[in-house]
């Protein structure tokens, strides 16, 4: 299940959507939610649902949901590391051009990302993610090979990039890799 959480009309934490929450506990669903700025130059860029903190007391009464950033939090670094800190129903993806990164103080870099949320939460809980382009231009692979580039560099064990590149994904979406 995706949200937006900027695109909401309400809260992110109103009780009005906890029905969904159970839904997806009861059905094993995850839940990926868009937090940060949303489209190209002339997006959006503040909203009340902007900050993933705001999904700390959902995530706190759906324990079961695993619920799923994407963006490495997309320009909310600090806050996405501190929510995941706080929930550990709550791991990250990797997707996208991570442009963001321009925006944010400091020299932050991909592979630098990866060495805070494996140091926070370790490779289980972060997911390579596939959305890197809009129709027809479709999946850019480029941003793979990047990632993997980036991993293998900062020192990653081939175990941990199996997870992230594959397992982790196939756990979430209980796909046997094997069969």
């Amino acid at each position: 299940y995706k949200l937006l959480a900027p695109g909401l009309d309400r809260p992110i934490e109103d009780k009005a959507a906890y029905p969904v929450s159970e839904m997806c506990a009861q059905q094993d669903i995850p839940v990926l939610v868009h937090f940060g700025v949303m489209g190209s130059g002339g997006g959006l860029a503040t909203h009340e649902n902007i900050n993933p903190l705001k999904l700390h007391n959902v995530a706190k009464d759906f324990p079961d949901v695993t619920f799923v950033i994407p963006h490495f939090g997309c320009a909310w670094v600090r806050e996405t590391l501190q929510l995941c800190w706080a929930c550990r129903n709550v791991s990250i993806d990797t997707s996208g051009s991570n442009q963001w990164i321009r925006w944010v103080p400091g020299d932050l870099t991909i592979k630098e990302l990866f060495r805070k949320y494996l140091g926070t939460i370790g490779p289980e809980r972060i997911i390579f993610g596939s959305d890197s382009s809009w129709f027809p231009r479709g999946f850019a692979v480029r941003y793979l090979q990047d990632q993997i580039r980036d991993a293998r560099e900062i020192g990653m064990s081939q175990e941990q990039i199996q997870l992230i590149f594959g397992g982790n994904a196939a756990r979430l979406f209980k796909i046997d890799l094997a069969g």
